[in-house]
Order: C-alpha cells, then sequence, then structure tokens
C-alpha cells in the first residue's frame, strides 16, 4: 500500500541533523537512567505507555472545543467547564509527552523523523492550548477559541502523524515483548 502524501512528503524531509541533536542527548540521557527509561516506554505495563497516555489530553482538548461550540450557542455554563477542559488536557500533555519521547528514542531512520515531525507539530499544538488558556485567563474568549480551534487542528496532524507511525512503520510493535527476557532493564 502506497503511503498518502503528506507522509511522503515528511518522510523526504532533511532533518536527520536537526533530529540528532535532540535524540542523542535523550538516548544517553535514558541508557543513564534504565528506572527512568522503564518507567516511561512502559515495558513494566506490557506494552508502549505513550498511546495509553495520549487518548486523556485528546480528549480533554476535544471536549473543551465541544463546550465552547455550546458557548457559542448560548450555554453560558459550558464555559467555565471548556476553561478547565483545556487545563486538565494540559496538565494530562505532560506524561504523555514523556512517555513519547522515551518512544521516540528507541526510533531510527525515517520513523525517527516523522515522529520528530510529529512532536513538533504535538509541541505547537501545546502551545496554542497554553496560549488559549492565558487569554481564557484575559477574558478574551472569543481569541481563545480561536487559538485553541487552531490548535486542534494541529494536534489533528500530529495525531495523524501518531497513528502512521504505529500503523505503517509498526513503531513500539513488538518491541515490548522483545525486551521481556532482557534483564539489564
Amino acid at each position: 500500500m502506497r503511503a498518502p502524501w503528506l507522509l511522503r512528503v515528511v518522510e523526504r524531509l532533511p532533518l536527520d541533523e536537526i533530529v540528532d541533536v535532540f535524540h542523542a542527548p535523550l538516548r544517553g540521557f535514558l541508557a543513564r537512567h534504565p528506572r527512568v527509561r522503564r518507567a516511561l516506554d512502559g515495558s513494566w505495563l506490557g506494552h508502549p505507555l505513550h498511546p495509553a497516555l495520549i487518548p486523556l489530553p485528546i480528549g480533554a482538548f476535544t471536549t473543551g472545543l465541544v463546550l465552547d461550540a455550546a458557548t457559542l450557542f448560548g450555554c453560558p455554563w459550558a464555559a467555565r467547564g471548556a476553561d478547565l477542559a483545556f487545563t486538565i488536557g494540559l496538565v494530562a500533555a505532560v506524561p504523555a509527552v514523556l512517555a513519547g519521547l522515551t518512544e521516540w528514542s528507541y526510533l531510527e531512520g525515517t520513523p525517527r523523523r516523522v515522529a520528530f515531525v510529529h512532536a513538533a507539530s504535538n509541541v505547537a499544538s501545546t502551545q496554542m492550548m497554553v496560549g488559549s488558556v492565558i487569554l481564557r485567563a484575559m477574558d478574551l474568549r472569543g481569541a481563545a477559541m480561536v487559538v485553541s480551534t487552531l490548535g486542534f487542528v494541529v494536534l489533528g496532524v500530529g495525531a495523524w502523524l501518531g497513528g502512521e507511525l504505529a500503523f505503517h512503520y509498526g513503531a513500539g510493535v513488538g518491541r515490548i515483548s522483545e525486551d521481556r527476557g532482557n534483564t539489564d532493564r
């Protein structure tokens, strides 16, 4: 099966030098701290931890978006819920990011580059969500809603790339079962 055009574009991006700047130190840190690596890679769980953590921030951001839409249709009570949902999403994103970085440390070649773009789009989305929460605190709800909607679109691109990593490249698939016999973890 041929990869979608966007994936083919991402695969060809000349990112190896930039990726190495981040990948090598992360891999070194995790090699020096195997307990941290084990806690974040999900080997204790029996499968990668990152996919188990991402539904909470994505679900919270989705809830915030739906509640924002409800405020546009005359439900003033939904505004406070949207603010809370976006804040919960940001808090929940922290462990998902840490687990994702750990999972990324195992990747090589093209999947590593694709995962870098996946992470970069999620960082951009998270920054937009932070901006939205700040705008909400400043009582600039309309601007906050625009920024969080744009952040949600960017999050969708990152999520799609994450799906491609799992289903097109098999990132993380089988890694835990292969590692179960390894006692240095």
